[in-house]
């Protein structure tokens, strides 16, 4: 069996720090906060009573997804750490993490991977072929694809170009048709091996992000404020989403999300990109993400709330959205972190979230310097490949098994700290609630009795 080289292994599971730039990992460093050993889960089996896709192309049921779960750090791939047969490794090795946690949807970032951005089909050979083996893998293990589609890799555009917009748009738009055409399942020009089309497509990512602040590791002179303005946004939101429908006229647009919609700067950009004409019609579900960390999720629950009607009520996919298991505020912790996936996922779809991807799947192992997502999550990655489970993770697989059976779409606020299911039951998300019918504690997976007090995070039977 094909060995990961020790240098990949130090980061292969840092998968989502590569959008962001990868961290440094030396011999020292303190121990990770663990719980418990990773027990492979089997992978959760299909809901026969619900399609995964609803008749107007978003989620039948509330969905919860990981980004960037089966991935690498494009820096490993650059260096050459990876034959394919040990690519094609490590990537079947995430996906069926990701399945057995109980995740439906994972997402692809081309700042990270699978390289789907025009730039890097011109400059970066393998490029199609990586997407191939991405695709092939994820669907093998059921889990529904996101992908994403632009001139430019990632957040991380200015690295590679000045001008946002491409100077042949026409040749750009031409490259999404045949990009889009290859994964849409019509037996036209499809991928082989396909086993279903890729539904869903995101156009970009963080445009609000890369406009108000200096480019991550850019090697050019490019100012806030410059560079992908929301007139420039539109118009490459615009053309894309039009080649993605004509080449598959069932497929589903995101909007690049939002860094930053719980701030004033994020709420000041999607208002300005939505008021240009278009706009709100060229894309079919609001992307955000959010990254807030305040103790009780106030902000994030905010954001997702004006987005929204910003938006005009469309659905929303929380593609990113994560807190740290460790941290300078008092309130961080490993336990904090697994009730605020539960916290994530209660006010999101109270909110109008119909899917929620918590960033990432696994931690890097022991760093030496610490950069902002090291310790945000599912897992924490052992040098061997191996992985170790955070609190998160047990909230995540427990919640996504109740989720198998019952559907947080269209869910209330039911007093403070949880939101209420169509079908009566209660996502307590925070603090503690009398049970009279008794419930779960999502928290490990033990039974709540008739008649006790649980305490989130927790899902309670319906009264």
């Amino acid at each position: 069996m094909p060995v990961i080289p020790r240098r990949a292994a130090l980061l292969v599971l840092g998968i989502g720090l590569a959008a962001l730039g990868v961290a440094s990992l030396g011999e020292a460093g303190e121990s990770p906060l663990v719980e418990q050993p990773l027990v492979e889960q089997p992978l959760p089996p299909p809901v026969a009573t619900s399609p995964f896709v609803a008749a107007d192309g978003v989620p039948a049921r509330f969905a919860l997804g990981i980004n960037e779960a089966v991935a690498v750090p494009q820096k490993l791939l650059r260096e050459g750490h990876f034959e394919t047969a040990s690519l094609a490794e490590h990537l079947e090795r995430d996906a069926q993490r990701t399945a057995g946690l109980g995740a439906r949807l994972t997402r692809g970032n081309n700042g990270a991977f699978p390289r789907t951005s025009w730039w890097a089909s011109l400059h970066e050979p393998g490029a199609r072929e990586e997407t191939d083996l991405w695709v092939r893998t994820v669907q093998a293990r059921g889990l529904e694809p996101v992908l994403m589609v632009s001139p430019w890799p990632g957040n991380r555009t200015a690295n590679v170009t000045l001008t946002y917009v491409p100077a042949d748009m026409g040749a750009y738009t031409a490259w999404v048709g045949t990009v889009v055409e290859r994964y849409d399942g019509d037996g036209v020009d499809d991928m082989p091996g396909l086993t279903s089309p890729v539904r869903y497509w995101e156009v970009d990512n963080e445009p609000d992000l890369k406009f108000t602040v200096p480019p991550r590791d850019a090697t050019r002179d490019v100012p806030p404020g410059s560079f992908c303005s929301p007139a420039e946004a539109a118009t490459v939101l615009v053309a894309t989403a039009k080649a993605i429908r004509d080449a598959s006229p069932e497929a589903k647009v995101l909007n690049g999300g939002l860094y930053r919609p719980f701030a004033a700067s994020g709420q000041a950009y999607l208002r300005d990109l939505l008021a240009i004409p278009g706009v709100l019609d060229a894309f079919d579900i609001l992307s955000l993400h959010s990254y807030a960390s305040d103790e009780h999720g106030d902000a994030y629950a905010r954001g997702l709330r004006e987005s929204r009607v910003l938006a005009q009520g469309k659905p929303i996919f929380v593609t990113e959205t994560s807190v740290a298991s460790e941290g300078e505020e008092r309130w961080m912790s490993p336990e904090w972190q697994a009730r605020m996936v539960a916290s994530a996922v209660g006010r999101g779809a109270v909110e109008g979230a119909r899917a929620v991807f918590w960033h990432t799947l696994a931690d890097p192992p022991v760093v030496g310097r610490r950069s902002g997502f090291e310790r945000h999550s599912l897992l924490v990655g052992a040098r061997d490949g191996g992985a170790t489970e955070k609190p998160a993770a047990v909230v995540y697989r427990n919640l996504a098994a109740r989720l198998a059976e019952d559907d947080l779409s269209g869910a209330t606020q039911d007093g403070e700290g949880a939101a209420r299911l169509r079908s009566g039951a209660t996502l307590l998300y925070e603090g503690t609630r009398a049970s009279p019918t008794g419930g779960v504690d999502l928290r490990d997976g033990t039974r709540i009795p008739a008649g006790g007090t649980a305490t989130a995070p927790a899902w309670l039977w319906p009264v």
